[in-house]
């Protein structure tokens, strides 16, 4: 039979628990990082069966970077491949694929159809979703309480330490401060404001249509790589475990250490390599962190203690999410959320302004 460390988790090429530890893990829902990246609709169902016929999926003919037909599921290898991939009959699919803006459900709808929702952007940038309730059966987001959790990143720690990594020294040949790319120039959690008062105590460079211009992802990255020492891994949403690219693509993947506002500070020890960001609210205002900056700057030994995890593990973008996806539609248990506004805009997991301290002194 299959693995169900192949098909549910996403990192089980480091990891090396038993199949009796995978599944008391996944069934209890414990908050243990290595595990938690599972299908989470485990919790109704620990065991499924492949079905005869391939399964089709459809997505919106929008999704212009997922391959159609059983090219997503050869490409990854995936344990299970009878999916396909369509963006056009959408009546005569087993599931439907939606975002709350790309909304597109046949009526009337075979019950036997599966909707699945995506929900990429924190509840702060989502539409209500009440004309949804009783609808949706499934659930993908990176929200750890989803059916099926899509994380932006993933810490993965080595088998055993790479001690080669730990000669680098990454402050070398980077002679610019803080670099931050960002197109959103007005959050509730006013990380802006933040910003430019850091700005009057150190070097922060400020790309996108909020700073000097548009530059491409591509040319970001780069320039994040090559020339600075941080990185404003600011969230548009103080909201909980919203923790996107800007900290593992932006900063991790760069060699720049993330600065982090966004989660809470525990959300990101539990998903971040360790020792390897500086979260901002553990300062007293701006300036202060500023100090500390400078420090780190000028102390390439403090510096690189940021690096150490190096050593021990790598980031990865790769949820291996169409493999997982195709895994648990071969007999998803039966389920439907009755509010589904409601469980995704939930007050308390939100916050507009944590208190930043703005003052000068």
């Amino acid at each position: 039979g299959f693995s169900s460390c192949a098909i549910f988790s996403y990192n089980c090429e480091t990891s090396e628990s038993s199949q009796d530890e995978l599944k008391e893990t996944t069934t209890t829902r414990a908050q243990d990082y290595q595990f938690k990246y599972t299908i989470d609709a485990v919790k109704y169902s620990t065991s499924f069966h492949v079905r005869e016929e391939p399964v089709s999926i459809y997505i919106p003919k929008e999704w212009k970077h997922v391959g159609r037909g059983f090219l997503e599921f050869h490409k990854n290898s995936c344990p299970i491949r009878n999916c396909y991939i369509i963006d056009d009959r959408i009546e005569m699919s087993n599931v439907i694929f939606l975002k709350p803006h790309l909304l597109n459900i046949p009526k009337p709808r075979r019950m036997e159809q599966l909707l699945v929702l995506e929900l990429l952007e924190s509840p702060q940038h989502t539409i209500d979703l009440s004309f949804l309730n009783e609808m949706i059966n499934y659930t993908v987001s990176y929200r750890w309480d989803s059916d099926i959790v899509v994380p932006y990143g993933k810490y993965i720690p080595f088998d055993s330490p790479r001690m080669e990594n730990a000669i680098k020294d990454y402050s070398t040949g980077k002679p610019r401060k803080v670099a931050w790319l960002v197109s959103n120039c007005f959050t509730r959690n006013r990380r802006r404001e933040y910003a430019n008062m850091l700005s009057k105590y150190i070097q922060v460079d400020v790309y996108g249509s909020c700073g000097n211009g548009r530059i491409s992802h591509a040319e970001g990255k780069r320039l994040i790589k090559d020339k600075y020492k941080f990185y404003l891994s600011f969230e548009n949403s103080n909201c909980r475990d919203y923790v996107t690219e800007k900290f593992f693509e932006n900063a991790l993947l760069n060699n720049a250490i993330p600065i982090v506002y966004g989660a809470e500070k525990a959300f990101y020890e539990q998903i971040a390599p360790p020792n390897s960001f500086i979260f901002a609210l553990d300062f007293q205002s701006p300036k202060e962190l500023a100090q500390y900056l400078h420090y780190l700057d000028q102390n390439s030994t403090a510096y690189n203690e940021f690096f150490q995890w190096k050593q021990l593990g790598r980031v990865s973008l790769d949820t291996k999410f169409w493999c997982r996806f195709c895994a648990f539609v071969q007999s998803p248990p039966s389920h439907f959320y009755e509010d589904v506004n409601s469980w995704w805009h939930q007050k308390k997991d939100c916050q507009k302004f944590t208190g930043f301290n703005f003052t000068s002194n």
